[in-house]
């Protein structure tokens, strides 16, 4: 009985005195109880967005391959790797890709681009989203270049004009929109320009040293496992200096990135919220106890403002310190015996 009389006139006290300092400063109290708000939406709408681009990665991972899945290498494939091709029923569709200067005739203007080489019904998901629309089909046959629409805005480009790439002058017959693999930082300084499969041997740009990459897209067979495949056949793939990436892994990889944004994001969040409650704990608790000659001493009223450390001026050659405050530095104090009077405390 005297135990929870006890407890309860504790309780009681502390009402009181949160009533008494919210009376003193109600304005501050409002804007603190406000930033924690706000604080707390902020996390809580970083992980609610998170989590769904999560889900929609794993649901269109598909279209963001373009492909069930693909086998990729740095070099031109071997006899084992194309062996492995065939065992998997062949690709649908193939391409290669690598960085090299597009020039415009027209203005004389030339920009660093990514060449890509297709040959097949690629994109296999998705849409590859061209301007005009029928561009996207007829490119390969017509023998011309899809080039990047914001590359094409930059140097005034229009459809119709030419493209020149390494030996090979290309019609530019459509603006590309958008496209499995084009996004990112990577497209940002080199643009993509789509050529037909079968012309990028003319261009004379493929030689030894040069950085290629070649790729193989497959669509699964009804019901198979990708996830067995990716287990069996990465592995020998890896031994020929190749590659296998199914659309689950690659939507996989794609979400821990976005994951891990989301992560920092919330962090930056909470550590930005925390920095602001001692700032505002700081200037709200902070008083003066003494100010004698040139020193300036300050008393710490919370667990914030312990690290307010008081300053001392030296003018007279004499460090003082108010014989109040529980809590004091000054340079000619030992680090390790404030810290053991802190947790003697």
């Amino acid at each position: 009985m005297n135990q929870e009389l006890k407890t309860q006139s504790g309780w009681n006290w502390v009402f009181r005195m949160a009533w008494r300092d919210s009376r003193a400063s109600a304005k501050r109290l409002l804007l603190f109880m406000a930033s924690i708000i706000l604080g707390i939406a902020a996390v809580v709408a970083i992980q609610s967005f998170s989590d769904n681009l999560k889900k929609n990665i794993a649901l269109q991972s598909k279209a963001l391959m373009g492909a069930d899945f693909l086998i990729d290498s740095n070099q031109p494939p071997n006899e084992r790797v194309l062996a492995i091709i065939d065992s998997l029923g062949g690709a649908n569709a193939k391409g290669v890709s690598f960085p090299s200067m597009g020039l415009f005739p027209n203005s004389g203007d030339a920009r660093l681009i990514g060449v890509k080489g297709v040959e097949g019904a690629y994109p296999l998901y998705g849409e590859l989203e061209t301007l005009p629309m029928e561009a996207a089909s007829t490119y390969q046959d017509r023998g011309g270049a899809l080039v990047d629409a914001t590359l094409m805005l930059q140097f005034n480009a229009q459809v119709g004009d030419s493209i020149k790439i390494g030996n090979v002058v290309f019609p530019i017959v459509g603006q590309l929109i958008s496209a499995p693999g084009t996004g990112g930082v990577g497209a940002s300084i080199a643009p993509p320009v789509w050529i037909p499969y079968h012309m990028i041997d003319a261009t004379g740009l493929i030689q030894t040293g040069s950085r290629v990459g070649y790729d193989f897209y497959f669509l699964a067979k009804e019901g198979q496992d990708l996830e067995a495949l990716d287990r069996i056949v990465d592995p020998q793939l890896d031994i020929e200096n190749a590659d296998l990436d199914t659309h689950i892994s690659t939507g996989q990889r794609l979400g821990r990135s976005y994951d891990n944004f989301g992560k920092f994001s919330r962090f930056y969040c909470l550590a930005t919220w925390m920095c602001r409650y001692c700032k505002f704990s700081t200037h709200s608790y902070q008083r003066k106890t003494s100010c004698r000659g040139s020193s300036k001493v300050y008393r710490c009223y919370s667990e914030a403002n312990f690290f307010n450390l008081s300053y001392t001026n030296y003018r007279h050659g004499i460090s003082r310190r108010s014989n109040r405050s529980p809590f004091w530095f000054s340079s000619s104090t030992n680090i390790s015996n404030y810290f053991k009077r802190f947790l003697a405390l």
